[in-house]
């Protein structure tokens, strides 16, 4: 019967189990406490009778003196000091995650100890002496075999937790991570390898480095949230938006609260990289705001604005936003804008000449660089900020607001510049131009003409296009109508 089996298993040693398994080909590698080899052979094949012939024929590999020495060893290594923490492989390393997740498995409940030993004393009360012997002694031996399936099961999870803990907390406890780290190594080879007390010292100093580590993480954590909430402070002070970080530095407050370390790192990380998310975006737009007020100072100094006081006050906005007073430097430069576009108008209003002039730089500068900027978007170059202050310019002049145009071709003009030697990279490696060599713009009289497939010729310095029309020796320029000899732009 599985019961008589049983028993009798029980009754073994765990040296005489290894070896009546060994014998039936059964593998108790797995095994870690006794109760785990009594379940193991109690679930083969095994019967009663083949146990008893195995002892019977005196077979067994590990006697009692056999055990004793073990033992003795044991002791020996305890007195023989604490030990040097060892480095794990990862093989061992699986070995020994295996067997904590099998230990975990064996969690040990008591209730059957406590109906045992409620039952003898119930005996005890009746009179029936030997009946509650019987029981009590029985009882007894399952508390001895619940204990050692406790203490394998507690270390188990204890080191389970500590690590998990360890790895939630690694960002934040930085030197008592290695400290645990150490310990944890120790404490987890002598859980597959040492004796009682050594597994005990290991783990006791284990859970006081936890302890400890838990203590640094919650101070250094506290410190970390501290100084996230003034940096988002100081963030919404000029303009940046952090009602996300915010809400998500609430919402890891709340997980450490509840003791979930890992997501209260995950949480707080997110919120730190939003914060900078966000800011990395204003500082574009004081970047971009900077770009806009100086397109503005230019255009209405070519205009014929005395430009002194407002160059003046750019720069004390400079001073500003580098002394992060972003309040300061955002209200000095929308001020210079606002004078600076005045004064323009102003000029403009008064002088056609000046408008005249405006509004064909403006259209000449929208016809170079607008085909630049379609060209390098074919080839994949981010230039949608061009194009978008190619359309604003364009709009601008159809409604005859020079002023507006004036900035936004400007910046399209310092966008397309920058990007001018990627484009002729980009054009050489593809084969769509080549350079004319010792040709002279008829314009500029620099050697910068580059052919093009629909047979024309541009000057990479000043822009202007040529291209055969009539018969030899004549060009067209394109960009103004006029009628030039083939002298005029080869070999001055």
């Amino acid at each position: 019967m599985p019961d008589d089996l049983r028993r009798s298993l029980k009754k073994l040693t765990v040296s005489q189990m290894k070896s009546i398994a060994e014998a039936h080909g059964i593998d108790v590698s797995i095994c870690t406490a006794k109760k785990a080899f009594v379940d193991v052979l109690a679930s083969s094949a095994l019967t009663e009778n083949d146990v008893r012939e195995f002892l019977s024929k005196g077979n067994i590999r590990d006697s009692d003196a056999t055990d004793m020495k073990n033992v003795q060893d044991d002791l020996e290594r305890i007195s023989a000091g604490t030990g040097k923490p060892k480095d794990v492989d990862d093989a061992n390393e699986m070995n020994i995650e295996r067997s904590i997740d099998q230990a975990l498995l064996l969690r040990p409940l008591f209730y059957e100890i406590d109906s045992a030993t409620e039952h003898a004393w119930n005996k005890m009360i009746l009179g029936d002496f030997s009946e509650a012997l019987r029981l009590n002694t029985e009882s007894r031996g399952q508390v001895i075999e619940r204990l050692a399936t406790y203490h394998l099961y507690s270390t188990a999870l204890s080191l389970r937790a500590a690590e998990t803990l360890m790895w939630e907390m690694k960002d934040l406890i930085g030197e008592s991570a290695s400290e645990l780290k150490v310990a944890l190594a120790e404490a987890k080879m002598a859980f597959m390898n040492g004796p009682p007390k050594r597994r005990e010292e290991t783990l006791e100093e284990v859970e006081k480095l936890t302890s400890k580590a838990v203590q640094a993480f919650r101070e250094k954590s506290s410190d970390a949230e501290r100084e996230l909430r003034q940096m988002l402070q100081d963030y919404a002070s000029f303009g940046v938006r952090v009602d996300g970080a915010s809400e998500m530095l609430d919402i890891a407050a709340n997980a450490k609260s509840s003791k979930d370390f890992g997501q209260y790192s995950v949480l707080l990380n997110e919120a730190r990289m939003l914060a900078a998310k966000e800011k990395g975006a204003r500082m574009r737009e004081f970047e971009s705001a900077f770009e806009q007020v100086r397109s503005a100072i230019d255009a209405a100094k070519e205009a014929g604005v005395d430009t002194k006081k407002d160059e003046a006050q750019f720069r004390d906005a400079k001073k500003a936003f580098k002394k992060s007073d972003f309040k300061a430097a955002m209200e000095l430069l929308s001020a210079v804008e606002r004078a600076a576009d005045s004064a323009h108008l102003q000029k403009v209003r008064e002088d056609d000449g000046v408008k005249a002039k405006e509004i064909e730089q403006i259209s000449s500068s929208v016809r170079m660089d607008e085909p630049d900027l379609q060209e390098a978007a074919m080839y994949g170059m981010d230039v949608q900020e061009g194009l978008l202050f190619v359309r604003q310019a364009k709009t601008a002049l159809e409604r005859s607001d020079v002023v507006v145009a004036a900035k936004y071709s400007r910046r399209a003009h310092k966008l397309t510049k920058s990007m001018e030697e990627d484009l002729k990279r980009m054009r050489a490696e593809r084969g769509i131009v080549n350079r004319l060599e010792g040709g002279s713009c008829g314009e500029c009289g620099r050697e910068a003409l580059y052919t093009y497939p629909d047979g024309t010729t541009r000057c990479d310095e000043c822009g202007h296009t040529f291209s055969t029309a009539g018969g030899a020796g004549t060009m067209e320029d394109d960009s103004d109508g006029k009628k030039r000899r083939l002298k005029g732009f080869l070999g001055r």
